[in-house]
């Protein structure tokens, strides 16, 4: 990939997370245009798709993306969420499944996996999928929050706070 590529991808990234969709669908048109292969840019232009409504063509898009690469594992998901909103359960389940596979312990998939299991009268094992889909978010948070130098930076600040503020305690309730 080349950094412009990059660097509309990641524009596109930031258009889809404002809500943005015209604006994102045109970057990821430009991305495809100069990257045809770019199976991320497809996926990402299927959430833009299935975020208007369109599930015909965001349906295409994800299957675009798996065919240029068959171990994106989000795509599936995503995929999984157009057969579910289609209401084509056991589609919509092996997509998930598929999904974990290839990414293990991927919240999103496996939360939509416990909803469908939910829906079909498996309560046990929904509730079950949903409680691993919390943990496993839980644990990429910390772990992105880790490597972030400025989430570092915010944790060191309010644990100093935290620790003023005892102390402070401490010699106010020991004069």
């Amino acid at each position: 990939m080349t950094p412009e590529i990059d660097s509309l991808y990641n524009e596109a990234l930031g258009y889809l997370e404002a809500w943005q969709l015209d604006e994102a669908e045109e970057c990821l048109r430009k991305v495809i245009e100069l990257d045809p292969e770019h199976a991320r840019g497809f996926n990402k232009l299927g959430v833009v798709f299935a975020r208007r409504g369109d599930l015909r063509q965001a349906e295409e898009c994800f299957d675009q993306a798996i065919a240029l690469d068959p171990q994106l594992g989000v795509a599936y998901s995503n995929l999984g969420n157009i057969y579910a909103e289609r209401n084509w359960i056991d589609r919509a389940k092996a997509a998930y499944e598929k999904a974990l596979a290839l990414d293990p312990g991927n919240p999103t998939a496996t939360h939509n996996l416990g909803v469908l299991y939910r829906k079909s009268g498996d309560i046990g094992r929904g509730i079950d999928l949903m409680k691993q889909a919390n943990k496993a978010d839980r644990h990429r948070f910390r772990e992105e929050t880790r490597r972030d130098p400025r989430s570092q930076r915010i944790v060191r600040i309010g644990w100093a706070i935290v620790i003023a503020i005892g102390l402070l305690l401490y010699y106010v309730f020991n004069r």
